[in-house]
């Protein structure tokens, strides 16, 4: 994945963001991060938002995730 973005997409020198196997980061100025976390004993999952020393999280149950993912495709 390139670090920036192409000229054709809105924000074409935005720094992109880096994909990990919980969530999505990205770096600089600060650190922001976007992190899923699925607990296996509740069938719940949890979505955490971190910008520096500020998180916020809610939960969501399986049809939230897939009305999310829905949002997230465009489907």
């Amino acid at each position: 994945m390139p670090v920036e973005g192409s000229i054709g997409e809105p924000y074409p020198h935005a720094i992109k963001a880096k994909r990990t196997d919980n969530g999505i980061v990205k770096f600089p100025v600060n650190v922001h991060s976007l992190l899923i976390e699925r607990s296996q004993s509740s069938g719940y999952t949890r979505v955490i938002a971190k910008q520096n020393e500020l998180v916020l999280s809610f939960v969501l149950d399986d049809d939230d995730c897939q009305h999310l993912a829905a949002l997230l495709t465009a489907r």
